[in-house]
Protein backbone atom coordinates (compact mmCIF):
# COMPACT_ATOMS: atom_id res chain seq x y z
CA UNK A 1 0.00 0.00 0.00
CA UNK A 2 1.50 3.31 -1.23
CA UNK A 3 1.53 5.89 1.66
CA UNK A 4 -0.90 8.64 0.94
CA UNK A 5 0.82 12.45 1.24
CA UNK A 6 0.20 14.53 4.10
CA UNK A 7 -0.65 18.07 3.92
CA UNK A 8 0.86 20.64 6.21
CA UNK A 9 -0.33 24.04 7.11
CA UNK A 10 1.90 26.47 9.06
CA UNK A 11 1.59 30.41 9.41
CA UNK A 12 3.52 31.84 12.17
CA UNK A 13 4.60 29.53 14.83
CA UNK A 14 8.17 28.45 14.10
CA UNK A 15 8.50 26.42 17.54
CA UNK A 16 5.13 24.61 17.12
CA UNK A 17 5.85 23.60 13.80
CA UNK A 18 8.94 22.21 14.48
CA UNK A 19 7.25 20.08 17.20
CA UNK A 20 4.91 19.06 15.12
CA UNK A 21 7.35 17.89 11.95
CA UNK A 22 9.32 16.10 14.29
CA UNK A 23 6.24 13.91 15.95
CA UNK A 24 5.30 13.13 12.28
CA UNK A 25 9.46 11.51 11.86
CA UNK A 26 8.77 9.44 14.15
CA UNK A 27 5.92 7.57 12.05
CA UNK A 28 7.80 4.69 11.07
CA UNK A 29 6.52 5.48 7.99
CA UNK A 30 7.62 8.47 7.71
CA UNK A 31 10.32 7.83 5.29
CA UNK A 32 7.82 6.75 2.59
CA UNK A 33 5.59 9.40 2.81
CA UNK A 34 5.49 13.11 1.02
CA UNK A 35 4.69 16.45 2.94
CA UNK A 36 3.49 19.38 1.00
CA UNK A 37 4.05 22.44 2.97
CA UNK A 38 1.30 25.28 2.84
CA UNK A 39 2.99 28.09 4.79
CA UNK A 40 0.57 31.48 5.11
CA UNK A 41 2.07 35.02 4.49
CA UNK A 42 2.37 37.48 6.85
CA UNK A 43 -0.70 39.18 8.61
CA UNK A 44 1.45 42.44 9.03
CA UNK A 45 5.25 43.32 9.55
CA UNK A 46 5.52 41.68 12.89
CA UNK A 47 4.70 38.69 11.72
CA UNK A 48 7.45 38.47 8.97
CA UNK A 49 10.32 37.11 11.30
CA UNK A 50 8.21 34.32 12.56
CA UNK A 51 6.76 33.91 9.11
CA UNK A 52 10.26 33.28 7.82
CA UNK A 53 11.54 30.84 10.51
CA UNK A 54 8.90 28.74 9.53
CA UNK A 55 9.66 28.64 5.71
CA UNK A 56 13.63 27.98 6.99
CA UNK A 57 12.11 24.86 8.80
CA UNK A 58 9.95 23.68 6.50
CA UNK A 59 12.86 23.85 3.88
CA UNK A 60 15.46 22.17 5.65
CA UNK A 61 12.68 18.98 6.68
CA UNK A 62 14.40 15.67 6.85
CA UNK A 63 13.29 12.13 7.21
CA UNK A 64 10.53 11.88 4.58
CA UNK A 65 10.33 10.62 1.02
CA UNK A 66 9.64 13.81 -0.24
CA UNK A 67 9.56 17.92 0.72
CA UNK A 68 6.90 20.31 -0.98
CA UNK A 69 6.20 23.59 -0.44
CA UNK A 70 3.53 26.48 -1.34
CA UNK A 71 4.73 29.58 0.08
CA UNK A 72 2.29 32.11 0.32
CA UNK A 73 3.31 36.00 -0.54
CA UNK A 74 0.90 37.34 2.04
CA UNK A 75 -1.85 36.67 4.29
CA UNK A 76 -4.74 35.07 2.93
CA UNK A 77 -6.31 33.10 6.27
CA UNK A 78 -6.33 29.50 7.54
CA UNK A 79 -9.57 29.08 6.15
CA UNK A 80 -8.60 29.46 2.13
CA UNK A 81 -5.20 27.86 3.09
CA UNK A 82 -6.21 25.00 3.78
CA UNK A 83 -9.20 24.46 1.11
CA UNK A 84 -6.85 25.48 -1.52
CA UNK A 85 -4.38 23.45 -0.69
CA UNK A 86 -6.15 20.11 0.36
CA UNK A 87 -7.96 20.97 -3.37
CA UNK A 88 -4.41 21.02 -4.74
CA UNK A 89 -2.88 18.06 -3.41
CA UNK A 90 -6.43 16.10 -4.18
CA UNK A 91 -5.67 17.23 -7.93
CA UNK A 92 -2.49 15.34 -8.22
CA UNK A 93 -3.93 12.13 -6.07
CA UNK A 94 -6.74 10.56 -4.35
CA UNK A 95 -6.55 10.92 -0.99
CA UNK A 96 -4.70 13.28 1.60
CA UNK A 97 -3.71 13.47 5.34
CA UNK A 98 -4.29 17.16 6.76
CA UNK A 99 -2.49 18.21 9.57
CA UNK A 100 -1.52 21.91 11.30
CA UNK A 101 1.30 23.26 12.62
CA UNK A 102 -0.06 22.71 16.44
CA UNK A 103 -0.37 19.24 16.48
CA UNK A 104 1.41 16.31 17.89
CA UNK A 105 1.17 13.00 16.82
CA UNK A 106 1.86 9.53 18.53
CA UNK A 107 4.03 7.01 16.70
CA UNK A 108 1.08 5.17 15.33
CA UNK A 109 -1.19 8.21 13.52
CA UNK A 110 0.56 7.46 10.09
CA UNK A 111 -0.14 3.81 10.17
CA UNK A 112 -3.72 4.74 11.71
CA UNK A 113 -4.50 6.82 8.83
CA UNK A 114 -2.86 4.94 5.60
CA UNK A 115 -4.86 2.02 7.44
CA UNK A 116 -8.36 3.52 7.82
CA UNK A 117 -8.41 5.84 4.15
CA UNK A 118 -7.37 2.21 2.50
CA UNK A 119 -10.04 0.58 4.35
CA UNK A 120 -12.84 2.70 3.63
CA UNK A 121 -11.50 4.27 0.55
CA UNK A 122 -14.72 2.17 -1.49
CA UNK A 123 -17.62 3.49 1.09
CA UNK A 124 -19.10 7.23 -0.44
CA UNK A 125 -20.87 7.57 2.95
CA UNK A 126 -17.80 8.05 5.32
CA UNK A 127 -16.50 11.02 4.05
CA UNK A 128 -13.54 11.54 6.09
CA UNK A 129 -11.13 10.02 8.75
CA UNK A 130 -9.90 11.72 11.61
CA UNK A 131 -7.47 10.69 14.43
CA UNK A 132 -8.20 13.08 17.65
CA UNK A 133 -11.13 12.12 20.17
CA UNK A 134 -11.67 13.77 22.91
CA UNK A 135 -9.94 13.08 26.48
CA UNK A 136 -12.28 10.23 28.65
CA UNK A 137 -12.92 12.84 30.75
CA UNK A 138 -15.44 14.89 28.63
CA UNK A 139 -16.32 11.57 26.01
CA UNK A 140 -16.18 7.81 27.56
CA UNK A 141 -16.74 4.94 25.10
CA UNK A 142 -19.30 2.13 26.17
CA UNK A 143 -17.02 -0.41 27.61
CA UNK A 144 -18.76 -3.43 25.37
CA UNK A 145 -17.80 -1.26 22.49
CA UNK A 146 -15.84 -3.69 20.31
CA UNK A 147 -13.76 -1.84 17.89
CA UNK A 148 -10.45 1.08 17.97
CA UNK A 149 -12.59 3.31 16.04
CA UNK A 150 -16.00 4.57 15.46
CA UNK A 151 -18.17 7.27 13.32
CA UNK A 152 -20.00 9.91 14.13
CA UNK A 153 -21.50 12.60 11.76
CA UNK A 154 -19.56 15.69 12.43
CA UNK A 155 -16.34 16.20 11.52
CA UNK A 156 -13.16 16.36 13.71
CA UNK A 157 -10.80 18.52 12.40
CA UNK A 158 -7.52 17.58 14.13
CA UNK A 159 -5.35 15.40 12.31
CA UNK A 160 -7.62 13.79 9.85
CA UNK A 161 -8.05 13.01 5.78
CA UNK A 162 -10.30 12.77 2.64
CA UNK A 163 -10.36 11.56 -0.50
CA UNK A 164 -10.90 13.90 -3.89
CA UNK A 165 -14.28 12.27 -4.47
CA UNK A 166 -15.79 13.26 -0.96
CA UNK A 167 -13.95 16.98 -0.89
CA UNK A 168 -15.33 17.92 -4.08
CA UNK A 169 -19.22 17.62 -2.93
CA UNK A 170 -18.42 20.45 -0.30
CA UNK A 171 -20.10 23.32 -0.64
CA UNK A 172 -18.10 26.21 0.20
CA UNK A 173 -20.61 28.92 -0.65
CA UNK A 174 -23.19 27.32 1.31
CA UNK A 175 -25.78 28.09 -1.33
CA UNK A 176 -28.38 26.29 -0.05
CA UNK A 177 -28.20 28.08 3.58
CA UNK A 178 -30.71 30.79 2.29
CA UNK A 179 -33.24 28.01 2.03
CA UNK A 180 -32.35 25.71 5.46
CA UNK A 181 -32.60 28.93 8.30
CA UNK A 182 -36.01 29.12 8.74
CA UNK A 183 -36.73 25.62 8.86
CA UNK A 184 -36.74 24.33 12.11
CA UNK A 185 -36.94 20.72 11.53
CA UNK A 186 -33.62 20.75 9.82
CA UNK A 187 -31.70 23.20 12.41
CA UNK A 188 -33.53 20.53 15.16
CA UNK A 189 -31.73 17.77 13.31
CA UNK A 190 -28.68 19.39 12.78
CA UNK A 191 -27.89 20.51 16.57
CA UNK A 192 -28.25 16.81 16.65
CA UNK A 193 -24.85 15.90 15.45
CA UNK A 194 -23.40 18.85 17.83
CA UNK A 195 -24.97 21.30 20.02
CA UNK A 196 -22.68 24.01 18.67
CA UNK A 197 -22.47 23.66 15.49
CA UNK A 198 -25.68 25.63 14.27
CA UNK A 199 -24.35 29.05 15.92
CA UNK A 200 -21.07 28.03 13.86
CA UNK A 201 -22.96 27.90 10.94
CA UNK A 202 -25.18 31.09 11.44
CA UNK A 203 -21.45 32.81 12.58
CA UNK A 204 -20.45 31.70 9.50
CA UNK A 205 -22.87 33.11 6.89
CA UNK A 206 -22.80 36.38 8.93
CA UNK A 207 -19.19 37.03 8.25
CA UNK A 208 -18.34 36.70 12.31
CA UNK A 209 -15.97 33.57 11.50
CA UNK A 210 -14.08 32.18 8.75
CA UNK A 211 -14.10 28.40 9.38
CA UNK A 212 -13.31 25.61 6.44
CA UNK A 213 -14.66 23.35 9.74
CA UNK A 214 -17.75 24.25 10.09
CA UNK A 215 -18.77 24.01 6.19
CA UNK A 216 -16.60 20.55 5.83
CA UNK A 217 -18.81 19.18 8.62
CA UNK A 218 -22.21 20.68 7.32
CA UNK A 219 -21.20 18.93 3.79
CA UNK A 220 -21.13 15.48 5.96
CA UNK A 221 -24.41 16.30 7.38
CA UNK A 222 -25.85 17.38 3.90
CA UNK A 223 -24.75 14.42 2.43
CA UNK A 224 -25.62 11.84 5.64
CA UNK A 225 -22.20 11.22 5.65
CA UNK A 226 -19.65 9.91 8.65
CA UNK A 227 -16.06 10.94 10.26
CA UNK A 228 -13.98 8.16 11.42
CA UNK A 229 -12.94 8.79 14.98
CA UNK A 230 -10.69 6.37 17.44
CA UNK A 231 -11.42 4.97 20.20
CA UNK A 232 -8.23 6.71 21.71
CA UNK A 233 -6.78 10.00 20.23
CA UNK A 234 -3.73 10.17 18.40
CA UNK A 235 -3.37 13.74 18.50
CA UNK A 236 -3.22 16.32 20.63
CA UNK A 237 -3.32 20.49 19.80
CA UNK A 238 -1.05 22.15 21.53
CA UNK A 239 -2.28 25.36 19.67
CA UNK A 240 -4.56 26.22 23.03
CA UNK A 241 -1.75 27.77 24.61
CA UNK A 242 -2.63 31.28 23.67
CA UNK A 243 -0.41 31.65 20.86
CA UNK A 244 -3.07 30.80 17.77
CA UNK A 245 -5.33 33.28 16.24
CA UNK A 246 -8.59 30.70 16.29
CA UNK A 247 -8.38 29.41 19.50
CA UNK A 248 -8.61 31.01 23.71
CA UNK A 249 -6.14 28.98 26.21
CA UNK A 250 -7.76 25.74 27.35
CA UNK A 251 -6.39 22.58 28.71
CA UNK A 252 -9.79 21.34 28.31
CA UNK A 253 -9.17 19.20 24.85
CA UNK A 254 -5.49 17.71 25.89
CA UNK A 255 -4.45 13.89 26.42
CA UNK A 256 -2.02 13.21 29.24
CA UNK A 257 -1.15 10.17 26.78
CA UNK A 258 -1.28 9.31 23.24
CA UNK A 259 -2.26 6.16 21.82
CA UNK A 260 1.07 4.67 20.01
CA UNK A 261 -0.08 1.68 19.22
CA UNK A 262 1.19 -0.29 16.04
CA UNK A 263 -0.86 -3.48 16.24
CA UNK A 264 -3.90 -4.13 13.69
CA UNK A 265 -6.59 -1.71 14.29
CA UNK A 266 -10.30 -3.44 14.86
CA UNK A 267 -12.21 -1.14 12.36
CA UNK A 268 -15.75 -1.41 11.76
CA UNK A 269 -16.74 -3.06 8.51
CA UNK A 270 -20.25 -1.43 8.72
CA UNK A 271 -20.86 2.08 8.08
CA UNK A 272 -23.08 3.27 11.08
CA UNK A 273 -23.29 5.49 14.32
CA UNK A 274 -23.33 4.07 17.49
CA UNK A 275 -26.74 5.49 19.40
CA UNK A 276 -24.76 5.63 22.79
CA UNK A 277 -21.63 7.44 21.60
CA UNK A 278 -24.02 9.83 19.32
CA UNK A 279 -25.91 10.98 22.70
CA UNK A 280 -22.70 11.88 24.27
CA UNK A 281 -20.59 13.50 21.24
CA UNK A 282 -23.30 15.54 20.86
CA UNK A 283 -22.92 17.63 23.94
CA UNK A 284 -19.23 17.17 24.22
CA UNK A 285 -18.86 20.47 23.06
CA UNK A 286 -20.97 21.75 25.80
CA UNK A 287 -19.05 24.10 28.30
CA UNK A 288 -20.05 26.29 31.11
CA UNK A 289 -21.90 30.06 31.38
CA UNK A 290 -18.31 31.03 32.79
CA UNK A 291 -16.22 29.62 29.84
CA UNK A 292 -18.77 30.39 27.63
CA UNK A 293 -18.35 33.66 28.72
CA UNK A 294 -14.70 34.18 28.92
CA UNK A 295 -14.18 33.10 25.42
CA UNK A 296 -16.77 35.47 24.09
CA UNK A 297 -14.67 38.59 25.15
CA UNK A 298 -12.05 37.36 24.45
CA UNK A 299 -13.18 36.56 20.67
CA UNK A 300 -14.34 40.71 20.69
CA UNK A 301 -10.74 41.61 22.36
CA UNK A 302 -8.82 39.23 19.51
CA UNK A 303 -11.67 40.77 16.73
CA UNK A 304 -10.93 44.91 17.83
CA UNK A 305 -6.80 43.58 17.78
CA UNK A 306 -7.55 42.30 14.12
CA UNK A 307 -9.44 45.55 12.86
CA UNK A 308 -6.97 47.49 14.33
CA UNK A 309 -3.86 45.49 12.62
CA UNK A 310 -5.94 45.65 9.31
CA UNK A 311 -5.42 49.08 9.14
CA UNK A 312 -1.76 48.85 9.68
CA UNK A 313 -1.34 45.72 6.89
CA UNK A 314 -1.63 45.46 3.39
CA UNK A 315 -4.46 44.15 1.55
CA UNK A 316 -4.48 40.25 1.11
CA UNK A 317 -3.61 38.40 -1.72
CA UNK A 318 -4.89 34.60 -2.49
CA UNK A 319 -1.46 34.13 -4.98
CA UNK A 320 0.95 31.69 -4.19
CA UNK A 321 4.45 30.64 -4.99
CA UNK A 322 5.89 26.99 -4.93
CA UNK A 323 9.57 27.28 -4.30
CA UNK A 324 10.13 23.83 -4.07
Amino acid sequence: MKAVSVALFAYNRPKHLSNCIESLRKNSESSLTTVYFFLDGPFNTDDIPHVEQVYEIASSTTGFLEIRISKRDQHIGLSRNIIDGITQVLAKQESVIVVEDDLVVSQGFLRYMNRALDFYRESPQVFSISAYNYPPKILRIPRDYRYDAFFVMRHMCWGWGTWRDRWAKADWNLDNYASLRNDESWKRSFQEVGIDLLGMLNAQMHGEIDSWAIRWTHAHFTHHAVCLVPVESLVNNMGADGSGVHATPTSRYFHQRLNGKSRSLRLPSLVYVDPLIARVYKTAERRSFFVRATSKVAKVLSHRGSLFNRRQSPAPSAKAKVTR
